[in-house]
């Protein structure tokens, strides 16, 4: 109420203001317009063909399909974002090949995040309404949700009321595994880590978990899929199924008793770079422990502002551990239907070992 009332006298900062700006008139925070949304995925679809051998072939605003995507822009458009959003990709295009997977991404409700969170009930509302309108204009039964965390707390605890409710859409049921998602009855949206994870207690995935191998993994419990909807044991349980060294940071530092990221609200600017790097300290301090007694090299969540603030955080503090979202170490460890033998990773780094195969060839 505080953040709200201020907002209206004017009293905000340019990084909240200018993004929720651009999504309520192009519909995403960054203003890219249709056209270059599609450019950049079809780089990925380069990237992906470069490291894989398999061209992937998205679909966009497509009319009929039985499920619409929805991910925040930063994972189309910032690093370490883009490798995420090429796991996505890649995981749709698998589940298409192996089962006829039906699933289409919007270039008009082309932001998942919401940043009308961070000012005012009445923004959020407007923001979030494009994902209702979208999949209600596509005619699709129901919505797939990426990895973001503002956009799953608005999910979770305000869209069935603010813009439901959905009748027009179904109760989402995996058509993959028939799990039917009774958690989001009322919003008929689903979290990927929930999706990916029926997925592989299903064993429908064909993953190569040594690929990851390269990595040894903790996991930042993102504030507001954790404290705000429960998302706990989805994404370790995604993340141990496809890497095989994982560590927690202490418990007094994880699930409900989280840290913040250090730029949650709205701080994640440059110009507030001291403030940032205070408030991340906590995780940092933590990530710096496992680091020193489990040799932690990569730090995993499901939140776009994580994503980019972590970054920042472990550069300044733990310069050793990098940042990464979940479903880029599911890319890694996909094996895709007619792949080659896969030599990089999505960043596309050559898995150890590699060196030595290409000095002696």
């Amino acid at each position: 109420m505080g953040r709200e009332l201020l907002n209206l006298i004017g009293l905000n900062i340019d990084w909240i203001a200018t993004p929720v700006s651009n999504c309520y008139q192009t519909g995403n925070h960054l203003g890219i317009q249709p056209h270059a949304y599609k450019d950049m995925m079809d780089f990925f679809t380069d990237d992906i063909e470069d490291i894989t051998g398999v061209r992937v072939d998205p679909s966009f605003n497509r009319k009929g399909a039985e499920i619409l995507f929805i991910t925040p822009s930063g994972d189309v458009f910032a690093d370490p974002g883009t490798f995420t959003c090429m796991g996505y990709m890649m995981l749709f295009h698998f589940l298409q090949e192996k089962y006829g997977f039906d699933i289409t991404w919007s270039t008009y409700a082309s932001e998942g995040g919401n940043f009308g969170f961070f000012t005012s009930h009445e923004t959020m509302k407007r923001l979030n309404a494009k994902m209702y309108a979208e999949a209600k204009r596509l005619g699709v039964k129901w919505i797939l949700g990426g990895e973001c965390g503002h956009m799953w707390r608005v999910v979770h605890q305000y869209m069935d009321t603010m813009n439901g409710p959905a009748d027009f859409l179904e109760e989402p049921v995996s058509p993959i595994t028939g799990t039917k998602f009774e958690n989001a009855k009322m919003t008929k949206m689903v979290h990927i880590a929930e999706f990916i994870a029926d997925l592989i207690k299903h064993d429908k995935l064909d993953l190569d978990t040594s690929r990851n191998d390269h990595l040894t993994l903790t996991y930042h419990d993102s504030c507001n899929t954790s404290r705000g909807m429960g998302l706990l044991e989805e994404p370790r349980y995604v993340i141990k199924n496809v890497c095989n060294n994982f560590y927690e940071m202490p418990a007094n530092t994880i699930r409900e008793q989280t840290f913040c990221c250090g730029s949650g609200s709205g701080l994640n600017a440059g110009e507030n770079m001291e403030l940032r790097m205070q408030g991340g300290l906590p995780r940092a301090n933590a990530v710096k422990y496992v680091h020193e007694k489990h040799n932690v090299n990569m730090l995993a969540c499901i939140c776009a502002i994580d994503r980019a603030a972590l970054t920042s955080s472990m550069e300044y503090w733990v310069p050793e551990v990098e940042v990464t979202g979940m479903t880029e170490l599911v890319g890694n460890a996909l094996i895709l239907p007619g792949e080659g033998q896969r030599e990089m990773n999505l960043r596309s780094e050559e898995f150890p070992g590699m060196e030595d195969d290409d000095a002696e060839e």
